[in-house]
């Protein structure tokens, strides 16, 4: 039987957040808390296939995880499991950006901003899906069962969702997804089984 096994690993808390979305920026993670990677280490499968995005918060949280006994066969960094860019928006309060986004007409209660609407020099919240599904296409298209553990960002995750349930977009978004948390996705003879979503290890 052909099964992979995807598991999507949102990134540690941001360093010193206060309130700001960084979007695609490069900004620092917290990873002091060793018990929270220990647990994750112990729920992740041995021998996966590993996956990122470029960003360093997620080779960060994949470190931390490895630290605590977490071993993959390999570790890809792919850029489109990167969070969605949101152009000159990115590093704005999020009360700003939503006192921005009202007075344009784009305002999205369980995103950033309109999933069709694009920030000045940034990309649509729809632009980010094409994406992640050409990242997930060309994994499929490899052909190898497997475990696959990627280590991402939410907006990618709640992506990879809609992709999995074939419906909008933005279908996903009022999904929760904390960070370090879990979400399997399973692609098990060419069609998809939702494990979980969210799971705090």
């Amino acid at each position: 039987m052909h099964e992979m096994r995807f598991w999507w690993v949102r990134h540690a808390p941001v360093k010193g957040n206060d309130g700001r979305c960084y979007g695609n920026n490069d900004v620092d993670c917290d990873v002091s808390e060793i018990s929270k990677f220990s647990n994750l280490a112990n729920v992740l499968p041995e021998n996966s296939f590993v996956y990122s995005s470029q960003l360093s918060r997620t080779i960060k949280t994949l470190r931390a995880t490895e630290d605590q006994g977490f071993t993959g066969v390999s570790h890809n960094i792919d850029k489109n499991f990167a969070e969605q860019n949101l152009g000159l928006w990115a590093g704005l309060k999020y009360e700003d950006l939503d006192e921005k986004t009202q007075k344009l007409g784009v305002y999205h209660p369980n995103w950033l901003c309109d999933p069709n609407h694009t920030p000045p020099e940034g990309e649509s919240y729809n632009d980010l899906y094409l994406r992640v599904v050409n990242g997930l296409k060309k994994i499929i298209n490899k052909g190898s069962s497997g475990d696959y553990v990627i280590f991402s960002h939410g907006g990618p995750i709640k992506a990879a969702i809609s992709f999995a349930l074939s419906t909008s977009p933005e279908a996903s978004l009022p999904f929760r997804i904390d960070n370090i948390s879990i979400s399997r996705l399973d692609f098990i003879e060419n069609c998809w089984q939702i494990k979980f979503i969210n799971l705090i290890p």
